[in-house]
């Protein structure tokens, strides 16, 4: 598998980079690169596995960057952009362009790809899963035809496939998944099964999208009503600790509380109030593998009066106590 990239530097010099990587390793491998170029710095973090591999991006741009890039390969992708923006334009104009605004996600299958890449905002943030058919014939074995429907119809007319025209906002289910992922701690044998259960959990969320949405019509919602609801999460994200009520929230972004309601579940999958808990739990399950607090301390800053009422809902989330997760992180931490 050969991929060529070329760069245009700031003095107009043309960096061009030969990379080949095969995708079968035997066991885990981990690998971190740190950038440092005229017009990149951060780092890259790579997770090898068979036949995938999850890729995290963090990286400050200096400019707008534009990378051309050709692969000897088709693309399988599943691509999760946390922060900042990222476009693929093929140079032949009857393939897909694909766009990932930061908060969005996608997954696309390209049977060819020579284009241009295009990063344009300061911070890029993101978290890329990239695999083979084989892989996802070996997870689904017998009953991938069955499950894998319009990703299956375009793999085999060997045609471009894109599970949404626009990238969507990452639900809270996935944003967890991926926080998993990112905060994995288990030595390497044991990261391999963890990291490959965490990817699958992906992939049967991504299938049972895909085949659900072809049971019925989705409803659609007026491109100035999309933005109004990405607006209202934003302002859910910005203020997790004492959101807006329904009403407020309606107000501050010119909507009606019914379309409101609808609308938000419609876009990521879960109510409004259901949405704020899963942001709530994702961060306390965050600050409590990061962060030197007491489950209190953690309730108190997610905002919560009550930590009982915290730990029952954390419970009910992920089926543990917060405090057997801080007894494991020091556990982890000991080894």
């Amino acid at each position: 598998m050969k991929s060529i990239y070329k760069i245009r530097e700031s003095n107009n010099k043309i960096v061009v980079i030969d990379y080949s990587e095969e995708p079968n390793v035997a066991h885990i491998e981990e690998r971190k690169k740190v950038n440092e170029f005229d017009y990149v710095e951060g780092t890259i973090e790579e997770i090898l596995l068979n036949e995938v591999k999850v890729l995290f991006r963090n990286q400050q741009l200096k400019s707008a960057l534009n990378i051309e890039v050709e692969h000897d390969f088709p693309l399988f992708k599943i691509h999760f952009e946390l922060e900042g923006n990222s476009q693929y334009i093929p140079d032949n104009d009857q393939e897909k362009s694909i766009e990932i605004k930061g908060g969005c996600y996608n997954f696309f299958f390209l049977p060819s790809v020579k284009g241009t890449l295009s990063y344009n905002s300061d911070t890029r943030k993101s978290v890329e899963i990239f695999f083979t058919e084989a892989y996802l014939k070996k997870i689904f074995k017998e009953h991938f035809d069955e499950v894998s429907t319009d990703f299956g119809i375009a793999l085999n007319r060997n045609i471009s496939f894109l599970m949404f025209e626009d990238s969507q906002p990452i639900p809270a289910s996935l944003s967890l998944i991926i926080n998993d992922i990112i905060n994995c701690s288990y030595d390497k044998d044991i990261k391999q099964v963890y990291v490959e259960s965490k990817i699958n959990e992906i992939f049967s969320f991504l299938f049972s999208e895909i085949k659900n949405r072809n049971k019925s019509k989705p409803a659609l919602i007026k491109k100035n009503e999309y933005n109004q609801i990405l607006e209202a999460e934003r302002i859910i994200t910005a203020n997790l600790k004492t959101p807006p009520t329904i009403e407020q929230l309606s107000k501050l972004i010119g909507i009606n509380q019914y379309k409101l309601k609808t609308q938000f579940k419609l876009v990521f999958k879960e109510p409004i109030f259901s949405y704020i808990s899963s942001l709530r739990m994702e961060k306390a399950k965050k600050m409590l593998l990061e962060k030197n607090l007491t489950v209190s301390e953690v309730a108190y800053a997610i905002g919560y009066k009550n930590p009982q009422h915290f730990t029952a809902a954390f419970k009910k989330k992920f089926n543990y106590l917060p405090s057997s997760l801080k007894q494991k992180q020091i556990l982890v931490t000991n080894l």
